[in-house]
């Protein structure tokens, strides 16, 4: 795909430190070697306007800002700013800071979190316990049963689809949060099984929903 680069991106570059720099020159080479579709499907994109016409492609310590537009018959993608983590304060990071992390569906309906305990234990907002998260990012079932992981802040399923997401990672806007209920007792944790090979991660959702997902994880 095409890229174009606007005067502010060339006036932010010059900011960054070496190293931030090599991180946006990766993703470059990445929007440059991947079609819309395929980019806009990737982990590293966040959807920021409410129209769909500008997005962010997120590293470890910059975000980029970016949108599409078609140059002499060729879609192009455009570089318009590049921000430091820091100074982009995220929604995923205002949760870190609380303590707990929230988990949206594939239509950024809330299902559950993610409490900050050393078991990282899944709860829906009634206060139900359904799934842990192990020091592997496994995911599995208080009954024992491996579901899945949790790496890159998207929880995947056992066929490298998507099945759920943080603030920051979700393809579409999140809806408001409710109110989370008293936790419950978590219950015992059963045998776990053994965590099977981790397949290629995709780029499409999973078909099945992060509640029924998690809820697979029930005695």
């Amino acid at each position: 795909m095409k890229t174009l680069i606007s005067h502010q991106f060339n006036t932010a570059m010059a900011s960054l430190t070496p190293a931030m720099q090599q991180e946006v020159n990766g993703l470059f080479s990445l929007a440059s070697t991947v079609d819309k579709e395929h980019l806009i499907a990737s982990s590293f994109t966040q959807i920021n306007s409410k129209n769909g016409d500008i997005f962010t492609l997120r590293g470890n310590t910059i975000r980029i800002f970016c949108t599409f537009s078609i140059d002499k018959d060729e879609e192009a993608i455009v570089f318009l700013d590049v921000k430091t983590v820091s100074s982009y304060a995220t929604s995923a990071s205002l949760n870190n800071l609380q303590g707990e992390i929230t988990l949206f569906g594939s239509k950024g309906e809330p299902i559950g979190y993610i409490e900050d305990s050393d078991d990282k234990t899944i709860f829906t907002f009634n206060g139900e316990p359904l799934a842990y998260i192990d020091d592997s990012q496994n995911i599995y079932g208080f009954n024992g049963q491996h579901l899945g992981w949790y790496e890159e802040q998207i929880v995947w399923d056992h066929t490298g689809s998507k099945v759920g997401f943080t603030k920051n990672t979700c393809p579409v806007f999140t809806q408001f949060e409710p109110f989370k209920g008293f936790k419950q007792f978590k219950p015992f944790k059963g045998f776990k099984q053994f965590a099977p090979f981790k397949p290629f991660k995709g780029y499409g959702n999973s078909s099945i929903g992060l509640l029924e997902f998690i809820k697979a994880g029930r005695y």
